[in-house]
């Protein structure tokens, strides 16, 4: 009898081949099934992350009801369930890669099943039960029936299915009972073949057998690192961004530059003219109507540039975006102001987080205005705060501003107007029906915020000493929101998202001392309607100390209040670790 294999496995690639099956398995399963759900549910994630319903709290988020801002979070929805919009170039490249993957695998499925097959014909393989001839058959008899069985079975002379590999059997099986080889590897493994093996070169195409391993190795590099490097070069671009969108050459500028950006004028100098201005790209056929925008703008009393300068792209566009005069503007005029805008928008955020950091509270304010002019599409220092109300222009602000509603001049003030007063005053400016329900709209959105609580206290502690680590609690809440509610983006008609969000900046000046900045800031994001937030610092004086809170809305112009906060700091015992014999129980007063 012949000997078997048995758990000899020597040659046998099985186990490696199955591994490489699943790891692709592992990798092009969810990586289609998340390309499926694309295409069947296209920009769902996108919508509720742009657009949440309920914050992660399970708070229900107000947006604003304006026909304008709803019409744009209607359209920025279409846009982002579009499957036109999945087709970009790295999405095809993505798609291209997928379908290599799988017909990889199947290339692989396609070549195992081969060798199994083969692997099956020799099963209890027995050369004289298949010349069915005795175990004492001798050489002549072996040939007589060999002779006889192949001419019956020819492939040429049956017609069945089986045929063919009936054939070959019966010459495996006369193989193995004459050439010494095939006898040799029939006693060896039952197989006249040699042992049956899978082998992880059937993974590869057809390739010599020499190179088959070096092929391997490179077709696993390409997956493994060539496609993640090539989606992260595509995805950079050759001049890479920041995770806030910024050109990292404008990030070097703006470090250079923040402590000289004490100023609107400057901040909006160095935003017109940093890289992330400069990246869009000009057009000499565009000069005629830049100059042609200018003299419009110039005629209608607009002054901006400098006397006999050239004219800027970006400084046209910025003019005639917070002048409201976007009927000036062609298509491709009107696409790469909104381009910019973004851009800007997110560059004057930088330098507010910058100056936050650093304590600057002139670059942080200024930086906070050109956030608001662009948002609002107002002019840098707006003194008319009234021209973020829905279909109020300047012909508007002034008639409202006649007779008893002349003081009603920011929006606080026009919020708290009673519903009888603010109905009486709108009707008298000839507003629609539409426009009147979008001013409703508006005043039930727009931020009516109070602070209700501020305190300085020690962790842990009854009383405040210098050298300790305080904490500042600031309490406010939204007024126009209801208990359990969340705030949605703010009313930004005139910018292109409509995901500005209805940030908050705390600014907590303290008696300034060496070493130590005057100023702490924290940009405040939680929309809900009772917000909580605190700040640390480091007491440095004895004695009374008199701070001031400025909470400021980062999108709207206008809405900034002020409150004291005093606190006494003591000298802490000798040989006591801060700690306050006989400390007072309340930290801190908040004053009126």
């Amino acid at each position: 009898m012949p000997k078997k294999r048995g758990n000899d496995d020597s040659g046998d690639d099985s186990a490696s081949l199955f591994f490489l099956l699943a790891l692709l398995l592992c990798a092009v399963v969810p990586w289609t099934l998340t390309v499926i759900w694309e295409l069947l549910f296209p920009g769902y994630r996108d919508v509720a992350r742009e657009f949440p319903a309920k914050t992660e709290d399970g708070h229900p988020v107000r947006c604003c009801q304006t026909q304008a801002m709803a019409s744009k979070r209607e359209a920025r929805i279409r846009l982002l369930r579009s499957r036109c919009r999945l087709l970009t170039r790295g999405f095809l490249f993505r798609m291209a890669i997928l379908v290599l993957l799988w017909c990889w695998m199947a290339y692989i499925v396609v070549q195992m099943q081969r060798v199994f097959a083969n692997s099956t014909l020799y099963q209890n393989f027995d050369p004289y039960a298949i010349l069915e001839l005795s175990s004492s058959s001798v050489k002549a008899d072996i040939k007589k029936a060999y002779r006889k069985m192949s001419l019956k079975y020819h492939p040429d002379k049956d017609a069945s299915s089986t045929a063919s590999d009936r054939f070959m059997l019966i010459r495996k099986a006369y193989e193995a009972l004459t050439d010494p080889i095939a006898k040799r590897n029939y006693a060896m493994y039952g197989n006249p073949d040699g042992p049956t093996s899978v082998e992880i070169g059937v993974a590869i195409p057809s390739i010599s057998k020499e190179k088959q391993g070096l092929v391997l190795v490179l077709f696993l590099v390409f997956f493994v690192l060539g496609v993640p490097l090539t989606l992260l070069w595509y995805m950079g671009g050759s001049q890479q961004r920041g995770t806030n969108g910024i050109l990292n050459t404008t990030m070097e500028s703006m470090v250079n530059e923040i402590r000289n950006l004490t100023d609107t004028s400057k901040v909006k100098t160095f935003i017109l003219r940093c890289d992330d201005t400069a990246d869009l790209p000009r057009v000499p056929e565009e000069d005629k109507a830049l100059a042609e925008l200018a003299e419009q703008l110039t005629a209608a009393g607009v002054k901006f540039g400098a006397k006999g300068a050239p004219i800027s792209k970006a400084e046209v566009l910025f003019t005639v975006h917070t002048q409201r005069r976007f009927h000036l503007l062609d298509e491709a005029f009107q696409a790469q102001m909104e381009t910019l805008l973004i851009r800007w928008r997110a560059v004057a955020l930088a330098i507010a987080e910058m100056a936050g950091r650093l304590g600057g509270i002139d670059q942080l304010s200024a930086a906070l205005e050109m956030h608001k002019s662009l948002v609002q599409a107002i002019e840098l220092q707006s003194t008319t705060p009234l021209l973020q109300v829905p279909h109020f222009d300047a012909d508007r602000v002034k008639l409202w501003r006649k007779g008893p509603r002349k003081t009603v001049s920011d929006l606080p003030q026009f919020a708290r107007l009673a519903a009888a007063e603010l109905e009486t005053g709108i009707a008298g400016l000839g507003l629609s029906s539409q426009e009147q329900a979008d001013v409703s709209d508006f005043l039930a959105s727009v931020p009516q915020v109070e602070i209700v609580d501020a305190r300085v206290f020690v962790e842990g502690e009854d009383s405040i000493c210098k050298d300790d680590i305080a904490t500042l609690q600031i309490t406010f809440k939204r007024q126009n929101l209801r208990d359990g509610e969340a705030v949605g983006a703010a009313h930004t008609p005139y910018f292109p998202e409509a995901t500005v969000a209805e940030a908050w900046w705390l600014q907590f000046s303290i008696p300034p001392s060496k070493g130590t900045p005057p100023i702490r800031c924290l940009r405040i994001l939680d929309p809900g309607h009772e917000v909580s937030v605190e700040l640390k610092f480091k007491v440095k004086a004895l004695g009374k100390c008199r701070c001031q809170i400025v909470l400021t809305s980062e999108a709207y112009s206008g809405l900034s209040m002020q409150q004291g906060v005093s606190f006494e700091a003591k000298q802490a015992p000798q040989g006591s670790d801060n700690e306050d014999e006989g400390g007072s129980e309340d930290s801190a007063d908040l004053d009126d």
